[in-house]
């Protein structure tokens, strides 16, 4: 996550709609997430979650080659001909402490920039969307208890997917993300430490 200059609400939700709007038609899904979805009274950067679109790319015989993302594709196109979206640096958190500053434009992250505000995008797919959408949504100390906790009753997250006795836990809705952890739903509002436990009646059994 990033931190720029603090914006209202509704007009950092207003930036943030305008670029979903532009990206939409290039994703199968696409949702703004973070402290705008929380309704954080300020807010310092817009996060967005998005399943890209694929299509097929065939040879000249027809026969197919590969899949073309179109949300790289429209996010280059934006960026080189209308040129309201860029890339910018982002800060990487080394395990050693060390923090090194740089350009991420992967296919899981892309740090950017619109209209003045950071925009960290990040890319989920239909059976992880529901962990990744819960965890872009924060905030930050409550996905630290969760993924923590959680691990007294034998589940576990990691790459963007719930492991219940090491095997992965589809989770296509942040509900499922919630069941699968055993957490009774909660609206993202109130999400709060203070508020997070984990339900015995979830916990029973196998999540799959």
């Amino acid at each position: 996550m990033s931190a720029g200059e603090p914006l209202r609400w509704d007009a950092a939700h207003a930036v943030a709609t305008e670029l979903v709007g532009l990206l939409a038609d290039a994703c199968e899904r696409i949702e703004i997430a973070g402290s705008l979805r929380r309704h954080k009274s300020v807010v310092h950067d817009i996060e967005i979650v998005a399943i890209p679109r694929l299509a097929e790319v065939t040879d000249m015989w027809g026969e197919p080659v590969g899949r073309l993302n179109q949300l790289s594709e429209c996010i280059d196109h934006l960026r080189l001909t209308r040129k309201v979206l860029a890339p910018r640096p982002a800060e990487i958190h080394r395990r050693d402490g060390t923090v090194e500053t740089s350009q991420r434009m992967g296919d899981a992250y892309k740090a950017l920039v619109y209209r003045g505000m950071p925009v960290d995008l990040f890319i989920a797919d239909p059976e992880r969307w529901g962990c990744i959408f819960a965890l872009r949504t924060g905030p930050g100390d409550w996905n630290t208890r969760l993924v923590t906790d959680c691990k007294r009753w034998f589940r576990r997250v990691e790459d963007g997917r719930v492991l219940h006795l090491g095997r992965p836990v589809p989770t296509p809705e942040e509900a499922d993300f919630f069941r699968a952890l055993g957490v009774p739903w909660i609206e993202p509002p109130e999400r709060r430490v203070e508020a997070l436990r984990f339900d015995p009646a979830l916990l029973r059994g196998d999540p799959l």
